[in-house]
């Protein structure tokens, strides 16, 4: 390779890149030496100041370094590694409250450990600005990202998020979310056993007349369902619909929705529920003033599991017995994974991870008070 003066490129950009080529494809090693200014002169026909220039900007960019007496050093590092940002995105429906923070502090421990920082992007669980968020992480030139779906009924991999996704050389790693394809990776809780746990725990206790208060829209929501309707199938209790009360994901983030359920519930009389299994732990706190309106005690007169483990579970006045949802480790997990991915451009070996969840026992669940007619 050669310097060619009839280019409109200047002579010390051309040479810088003749320098980048042969860090890339000469085989030079981290610390080796590059040749002198001298030497690089004579070779090119160019003058000290080209080759300072050159050697300068090199330098500021981190492909070489310098020690005073000795010459210039390759760093070890390539073109690709210059033109990473060290960022990271993060999308989920949710950015302050609830189980975020924890999610966002275990990605985060991680990325610091690595360098990198992380930029959020907040879907609100909309699936329109889910897909603008995304474009604005892009933007940032981040190195991956990881993704808790905006959700809804329809399958992720028939959204335009993810089509979106599937064109990106960036590797994606989803969270909170199961991809039914080879290609892709995943940390996830298991939400139907999730379901299953919560539903028997009450079972377990004595109930038999429990409710299922959830969003039918939401594939998080129809797996815990699913979860409940199997464990009472599996423990021969027959179900019953007057206690199924579902709304869509939209409506449930209403303060006022998951509480108008369940006064639906208590409006049942003799026939209502005396456990009730609620999709997450908002719902469930949101509840407790709709019962205690109703003149009933929790756990004396109706018991209540949520989901999510949330800090607010253990903060209640009757500490809400939940399922866990391993925030913190899943979001350590998935920004592993994710790093992973980064560091192994050419082999990239995905990973998908399925957590069982466990229950966080606390004083919201009592056997069925012996004044109720259990039917």
């Amino acid at each position: 390779m050669r310097i060619d003066a009839d280019k409109p490129i200047p002579k010390y950009l051309q040479l810088k890149d003749i320098l980048r080529h042969y860090f890339k494809n000469e085989h030079y090693e981290l610390g080796q030496q590059i040749p002198t200014e001298n030497d690089l002169m004579q070779q090119f026909q160019v003058s000290r100041n080209t080759v300072r220039q050159a050697l300068g900007e090199l330098e500021n960019e981190g492909f070489i370094y310098k020690k005073r007496g000795s010459g210039s050093f390759f760093s070890g590092k390539t073109q690709e590694d210059v033109n990473q940002t060290y960022l990271i995105g993060v999308l989920t429906p949710i950015i302050a409250s609830y189980i975020y923070p924890q999610i966002i502090e275990g990605i985060d421990d991680v990325a610091h450990k690595r360098r990198y920082n992380i930029v959020l992007g907040n879907s609100k669980g909309l699936p329109e600005k889910e897909l603008l968020c995304l474009e604005h992480l892009l933007d940032k030139k981040i190195d991956g990202l990881l993704l808790e779906p905006a959700g809804g009924i329809q399958k992720i991999e028939d959204s335009k998020t993810f089509r979106m996704l599937k064109t990106l050389t960036i590797p994606v790693v989803f969270m909170d979310w199961v991809i039914n394809q080879p290609d892709v990776s995943y940390i996830s809780l298991d939400d139907v056993e999730g379901g299953m746990r919560a539903t028997s725990y009450l079972i377990d206790a004595g109930h038999k007349r429990i409710a299922c208060v959830y969003p039918n829209d939401h594939i998080p929501g129809l797996q815990r369902y699913q979860g409940y309707r199997k464990a009472l199938e599996a423990n021969r209790i027959k179900y019953e619909s007057t206690l199924d009360k579902a709304g869509t994901i939209l409506r449930w983030n209403d303060a006022d929705y998951a509480p108008a359920l369940t006064k639906e519930l208590l409006d049942l009389g003799e026939a209502r529920p005396t456990a009730i299994f609620f999709f997450n732990d908002a719902a469930a706190l949101r509840s407790y003033a709709t019962i205690r309106e109703a003149g009933l005690k929790i756990p004396e007169d109706i018991s209540l599991i949520g989901f999510d483990d949330s800090e607010m579970a253990s903060l209640a006045d009757v500490p809400l017995t939940s399922v866990v949802h391993p925030k913190y480790q899943i979001g350590k997990l998935a920004a592993e994974t994710l790093f992973d991915h980064i560091e192994s451009k050419e082999n990239r070996v995905h990973r998908q991870i399925i957590i069982n969840p466990t229950i966080a026992m606390r004083n919201s669940v009592a056997s069925p008070s012996a004044h109720l007619k259990v039917f």
